[in-house]
């Protein structure tokens, strides 16, 4: 199964917001989960937030993406 993953805290709500907005525009049916989990981000060795993991691949980390970009990126690694 796809999934998405948002590794962010409260700093990155934009990325949240833009991420939503792609994934709806594209009228793509994808769970996202978003979480601050600690125990995940040290699974993907990562510190810097926001992070996104797609299919447990890493995507992007450290900056939030427009949602331009991350409609790119969904096309890519989903459709």
């Amino acid at each position: 199964m796809d999934k998405i993953l948002l590794l962010s805290n409260e700093n990155s709500a934009d990325m949240l917001t833009n991420l939503q907005n792609a994934v709806n525009k594209l009228n793509i049916d994808f769970p996202i989960k978003s979480t601050d989990d600690k125990a995940l981000m040290s699974y993907y060795g990562v510190m810097t937030l926001p992070t996104l993991i797609i299919n447990d691949e890493l995507v992007s980390y450290g900056e939030i993406l427009s949602e331009y970009k991350l409609m790119g990126i969904l096309k890519e690694k989903l459709l």
